[in-house]
């Protein structure tokens, strides 16, 4: 597994990364619809995309991670936090994406790693997902060690066709410690258990 050299940031300014939000999510209908779209979004649906993250960061409900390497971003994910107050152990990871170009290298890992240290740095204990069943989605976090505690059976619809979806949980110190090991077996160096 390569390592491609990333750079992460949590940017305030998502209007700096319109351009590149809005490809990500057009790229995404050819890629499994991992973003949520079947088909290719129209213009309005990609400026909805960027308006949504833009209101989540700048309103102070969740985060965007950018990921950029020489040839550009190369990743993202959106962090929603929860403004209850009983409830603020809780967020969701609402979209993330690699570029095809990161993919099979520990970017995903890196990705992980940075959003798991956000939420510590926040308070968050717990990160929850929702993903449609058997897609790559599904499948990436499932190896995280995500785990289902629910299941929705008119998920969603494509081509007339219904698809389950899974509502998916993880400790964030169990994930960043997962995480954690991974790097260190890839390293070569001693397991920390």
């Amino acid at each position: 597994m390569l390592t491609p050299v990333l750079t992460w940031h949590w940017p305030d300014d998502v209007r700096a990364y319109e351009k590149e939000l809005a490809g990500m999510l057009a790229a995404s209908a050819a890629d499994d619809g991992i973003l949520g779209y079947a088909e290719s979004p129209s213009p309005a649906q990609r400026e909805g995309f960027v308006s949504g993250v833009e209101q989540l960061v700048s309103g102070g409900g969740g985060h965007l991670l950018i990921g950029e390497d020489e040839e550009g971003v190369a990743a993202m994910c959106v962090m929603k936090t929860n403004s209850m107050p009983n409830c603020r152990h809780l967020a969701e990871v609402m979209k993330a994406y690699l570029d095809p170009r990161v993919r099979g290298t520990s970017a995903v890992y890196q990705l992980v790693e940075r959003v798991c240290a956000k939420a510590e740095e926040i308070g968050v204990e717990t990160f929850v997902i929702d993903v449609r069943e058997d897609s790559k989605a599904h499948r990436v976090w499932s190896r995280f060690g995500f785990t289902s505690y629910g299941v929705l059976d008119d998920y969603a619809r494509v081509d007339g066709r219904s698809y389950r979806g899974h509502y998916m949980r993880h400790q964030v110190r169990e994930l960043a410690a997962a995480v954690a090991e991974h790097a260190r077996k890839r390293a070569g160096a001693p397991s920390a258990g």
